[in-house]
């Protein structure tokens, strides 16, 4: 026997000692008979997140955060934050990058700040850029998600283009 076969012989046998129940893997249904013309869960997921989502919380130092998130279908974002500290101090920020959606993930990678109409870059090998949520609820005018670093628990709602964080004095009415 050369070595090269005992070597396949003695993996084949080291393998074989691994079980795997193949009965318990199944592809999801969705995947099931897919033909070219049914989309996927995940492209509906994608889709359903597609647009601008409006979301405000309160901080534990009594600050209110507010955030315009716009998605776009090529997977880049524009979000727009201000927050109102305890003190009334209002600060503003805009910054820009790209998401996804897989496996119930959702994802960033914030790539930069929008200045008016300059850019400036984000150091794309700092880990404080790349952030990851569980997604809790998907409706049509609702995402509900969960940040996997900090457990911070999110909502926004759907709105219209134009819409505009309101000001510290202004209720959205959402």
């Amino acid at each position: 026997m050369t070595t090269r076969a005992i070597l396949l012989l003695s993996a084949f046998l080291l393998l074989g000692g691994c079980k795997q129940d193949v009965e318990s893997i199944s592809l999801p249904e969705f995947i099931q008979g897919w033909t070219q013309d049914q989309r996927s869960d995940e492209q509906v997921i994608w889709d359903g997140l597609v647009g601008n989502w409006y979301g405000s919380l309160v901080r534990e130092d009594g600050s209110r955060h507010q955030w315009l998130n716009r998605h776009y279908a090529d997977g880049t974002y524009e979000v727009d934050f201000q927050t109102v500290s305890t003190n009334g101090r209002v600060s503003f920020s805009r910054e820009t990058g790209q998401w996804g959606a897989a496996g119930g993930i959702y994802f960033t990678i914030f790539r930069g700040w929008l200045h008016g109409d300059e850019f400036e870059p984000s150091d794309p090998s700092d880990a404080f850029n790349y952030d990851a949520y569980r997604m809790l609820k998907l409706q049509s005018d609702l995402v509900i998600y969960e940040s996997l670093k900090t457990k911070t628990r999110y909502e926004a709602r759907r709105v219209p283009e134009g819409f505009r964080i309101p000001a510290p004095d202004e209720e959205t009415g959402i």
